[in-house]
């Protein structure tokens, strides 16, 4: 497994890696407004003879309390046209920052690293606020999974060896079930790893698999397959520089149109891809059993997959994809299916492997 560096990081990447950074709590927000209670005392008889003066001052509290109910209704007023105000703009213009529901979700992770990705101004619309972008038979965005269907999290970077014979062995299944609408499957692409290359490889894939998601999401499941094929996978350790055309040509070896993949040297997302790696490896979900984040992790619905114990069930790593089958409760003949869905459903955990 590959263990992301530290952020700006020059060293040079070990077998052993570096933890991710211990997530911080986020601070709950919230402003503490004790007010005084009023002073009570024991009412006053009015007497009938009474001056008119003294009549005149007992009113001046009732035209005070007339006064605050007053200002406390125009408030309430403010405050409705104020939130309704801020929902129709976030609404208008998603990557301006995080909505209402994303800030009230809160982070899995680092606090100021989830706000730093919200306030990325340019990102693809499709991704959701951790940075994922989930693919299902109906298309891309997290508002488009397959209701009954598991979900699937990946996190991988593009150089990282682990995820490409991960994802040999079990990228041509989630294509198939992606089609057939028995999964979804949310990528979460990051880039530590540009340490490892001298041209920023990591980033620039990362880039043009999240235009492809947002210009062309039918060819992002084969474009990601495709970046970790055996031929065209640059070496970890020594490494060789791949160009932005022949990452191009990769795209378009794949299906995606030739405009799009010519303007992947325009970087349009690389600032948003900085912000989601620096996110995503403080992500507590994320983590191992041994608090540990690493490359590639797999979750499914939302809990983290042991990839080395179902490896070793299943006789090795070239057999990963029987062990993704077996603890989605999916006969290998019903793979490609429509109709035919895991048995965990949207909200269950792997099953056990025998």
């Amino acid at each position: 497994m590959t263990k992301p560096l530290e952020q700006n990081s020059h060293e040079e990447p070990d077998q052993t890696g570096i933890d991710a950074v211990d997530a911080a709590e986020p601070a709950d927000g919230r402003i503490s407004t004790e007010e005084k209670p009023a002073e009570t005392g024991q009412p006053q008889v009015s007497e009938p003879e009474e001056s008119a003066p003294a009549q005149s001052s007992r009113r001046v509290p009732l035209i005070l309390v007339a006064v605050a109910l007053v200002l406390v209704l125009a408030a309430g007023i403010y405050m409705l046209w104020a939130d309704r105000s801020a929902g129709s703009q976030s609404a208008q213009n998603p990557s301006s920052g995080a909505s209402t529901a994303q800030v009230s979700h809160g982070p899995s992770g680092d606090a100021k690293a989830y706000k730093a990705l919200q306030e990325v101004t340019v990102k693809p619309s499709v991704a959701d606020d951790q940075g994922g972008l989930t693919v299902s038979a109906k298309g891309v965005g997290s508002k488009k999974k397959v209701a009954d269907a598991p979900t699937l999290e990946i996190f991988m970077d593009p150089m990282c060896p682990w995820c490409g014979k991960v994802g040999r062995v079990i990228d041509p299944q989630l294509q198939r079930m992606i089609s057939a609408g028995q999964i979804n499957v949310t990528y979460n692409f990051l880039n530590f790893l540009d340490s490892a290359s001298s041209d920023q490889y990591s980033s620039r894939v990362d880039n043009a698999l999240a235009m492809v998601a947002q210009e062309d999401p039918d060819h992002l499941p084969a474009f990601a397959a495709a970046v970790f094929a055996s031929d065209f996978q640059p070496d970890e350790s020594s490494y060789q520089a791949v160009s932005d055309a022949r990452l191009a040509d990769k795209a378009v070896g794949v299906g995606v149109p030739r405009s799009l993949a010519d303007r992947f040297a325009q970087g349009t997302y690389r600032p948003w891809v900085d912000k989601v790696n620096a996110y995503a490896i403080t992500r507590k979900d994320a983590k191992d059993a041994k608090g540990e984040f690493s490359t590639p992790t797999i979750m499914i619905n939302g809990k983290v997959w042991d990839l080395t114990a179902a490896a070793k069930s299943q006789g090795g790593l070239e057999h990963l994809d029987r062990a993704l089958l077996k603890a989605l409760g999916l006969k290998s003949q019903d793979v490609g299916h429509q109709g035919k869905m895991p048995s965990i459903g949207a909200q269950g955990k792997a099953l056990k492997i025998e």
